[in-house]
C-alpha cells in the first residue's frame, strides 16, 4: 500500500497548464509534496521508488499523473491498474467543456476505477461554473470545484476540505495537522 499518497488523474485530455495549476493548489492546500509522473513510464517501478523514498518526508504526497492513466504500458498494464494493485487512493480531475457540461469521460472513468477496485476519493471539477444541483443529478462522487484562478476562492477551500476528509477516511494514519505545521 502507498501510505500518505494520493494520485491525481485527469479525466480525458486535460490541458497541462490546468493540471499543473490544480495540482499545485491541492498540494499547497493539503501541505503535500507534489510529484509529477508521466503515464508513459513503467508504473510499478515508479511506485516502488516512491515507497522507497517515502521515509524522506513526513508530509503527504500528491502524485500527479501526466497523460492517459488508463492506457496499457506493455506487460505492466495501465497506471490505473497499478494504482489499484498498490491500493493508492485516486482523485479524478474533470474539466467542463465550453458549454459548461461535464464530458462523458467522467462517468466512464469512475466506472473504470470501480471495476479495478481503486480507492476513489471522488471527482474534482477544474474551473468553470459549479452547478451543485447538476452535479448531484449526475450521481458521481463529486468533491467540489477547484477554481483555477490565482486566488482559488471558497469553492476551492471546500474542495480541499472534502478531499482531506475523504483521504483521511481511506488512510486514517495520515495526519494533516502535522503536515500543516511542518510547512
Amino acid at each position: 500500500m502507498l501510505e500518505f499518497t494520493l494520485a491525481l488523474v485527469g479525466v480525458g485530455p486535460l490541458p497541462e497548464l490546468s493540471m499543473r495549476t490544480c495540482a499545485q493548489q491541492l498540494a499547497m492546500g493539503l501541505s503535500a509534496d507534489l510529484i509529477p509522473v508521466a503515464c508513459g513510464s513503467e508504473p510499478h517501478s515508479c511506485l516502488q521508488t516512491l515507497v522507497s523514498n517515502r521515509s524522506l518526508s513526513s508530509r503527504p504526497t500528491l502524485l500527479r499523473l501526466c497523460g492517459d492513466a488508463a492506457m496499457a504500458q506493455g506487460s505492466s498494464g495501465s497506471w490505473l491498474e497499478a494504482l489499484a494493485a498498490w491500493r493508492c487512493p485516486v482523485l479524478l480531475l474533470a474539466q467542463p467543456n465550453s458549454a459548461g457540461l461535464i464530458p462523458g469521460m467522467a462517468p466512464a472513468s469512475v466506472a473504470l476505477c470501480h471495476a479495478f477496485g481503486i480507492r476513489l476519493i471522488g471527482l474534482a471539477q477544474l474551473g468553470g461554473e459549479w452547478d451543485r444541483g447538476a452535479r448531484r443529478l449526475d450521481g458521481l462522487p463529486w468533491c467540489g470545484l477547484l477554481d483555477l484562478s490565482d486566488h482559488g476562492g471558497a469553492e476551492t477551500d471546500e474542495l480541499i476540505q472534502s478531499v482531506r476528509q475523504c483521504w483521511q477516511h481511506i488512510d486514517p494514519a495520515i495526519n494533516f495537522e502535522v503536515a500543516r505545521s511542518a510547512s
